[in-house]
């Protein structure tokens, strides 16, 4: 039989236990974690933006797959620290990377999703009516294509840069090693953004912001980025739409490769032939020389 004095320990009791419990909701809800140590952190979150729709982000057990609308899926109340993120879609190589955490920040990524077996399309050996643009001017040494305009950037037999006619300061507007590499190497191009320049040689390739810091994605911490190749490197393309990614010609295969080393970088073949040759990448389809073949590769948008 319980006396009153029982009754009145088990209700005290009772409410001691239900605040235990509710101090670790009320901490989750406001954004707090315990870690390892038994200490209280401010946590953080993990933004996957993603190509396709339905893909499974896994981050510390934690799984939610990306949105139909949007692509993407936001994981929250992760403790600081480095987590192994994987999104992963039937018929799609895997994307991996180590991801870090920072207190009330959330890490961003654009995931972009390859195909294993991209849909392909012999066009023949007749070459495709492709729009070729360059500049209509003389005594033009080499150009490059102003993005998203009709105009072009150009380097004059004078040895002096010009933005169709008029003379363009590019030391002055972005520094003396844009002004070099554009000078003195043999392949470069903007982005389609125009916010930075890509150049390359057999060995390895080179981004080098030229826009506002501002504007540089997160996990680009300098102006400088180095992807060195195992094979000869044929030819670089701005990835269109996704300007964390680069299409790269090289040994027998295109292949999709994300500009960021740190974390692991992720490389992806999407046409495997001979010694393909890229013509044109546009939005949703990339056309190759392959052999004496013109081909039509499908680009995942």
């Amino acid at each position: 039989m319980l006396t009153k004095t029982k009754r009145r320990v088990l209700f005290y009791l009772a409410i001691i236990i239900f605040l235990l419990l509710l101090a670790p909701v009320i901490l989750y809800s406001l954004g707090y974690g315990i870690g390892s140590d038994f200490s209280i952190h401010k946590t953080g979150g993990i933004f996957i933006k993603a190509s396709e729709a339905g893909a499974k982000v896994a981050i510390d057990k934690k799984n939610k797959n990306t949105s139909l609308l949007a692509n993407s899926a936001l994981i929250k109340n992760l403790l600081p620290g480095k987590y192994q993120v994987s999104v992963e879609k039937d018929g799609f190589w895997k994307w991996a990377k180590t991801l870090a955490v920072l207190p009330e920040m959330v890490a961003e990524r654009n995931v972009l999703l390859v195909p294993k077996n991209a849909e392909t399309k012999i066009l023949g050996a007749a070459a495709p009516a492709l729009e070729i643009k360059k500049p209509q001017l003389p005594g033009v040494k080499k150009f490059w294509i102003i993005p998203k305009t009709d105009d072009f950037l150009i380097l004059g037999d004078d040895e002096k840069f010009y933005k169709n006619k008029d003379f363009f300061d590019v030391a002055g507007q972005w520094g003396t090693t844009t002004f070099n590499a554009l000078k003195s190497k043999k392949n470069s191009f903007f982005d389609e953004n125009f916010l930075r320049i890509i150049y390359w040689d057999e060995e390895n390739i080179d981004s080098y912001w030229i826009s506002d810091l501002d504007k540089m994605p997160e996990w680009e911490k300098s102006k400088n980025l180095y992807i060195l190749s195992a094979s000869p490197i044929r030819d670089v393309r701005f990835y269109p739409n996704w300007q964390d990614y680069l299409l790269v010609a090289s040994g027998d295969s295109i292949y999709v490769v994300e500009m960021e080393r740190a974390g692991g970088q992720n490389i992806f073949p999407i046409y495997k032939g001979k010694a393909p040759k890229i013509i044109s990448a546009e939005s949703g389809q990339l056309i190759l020389l392959d052999g004496k073949n013109y081909i039509e590769v499908a680009l995942p948008k």
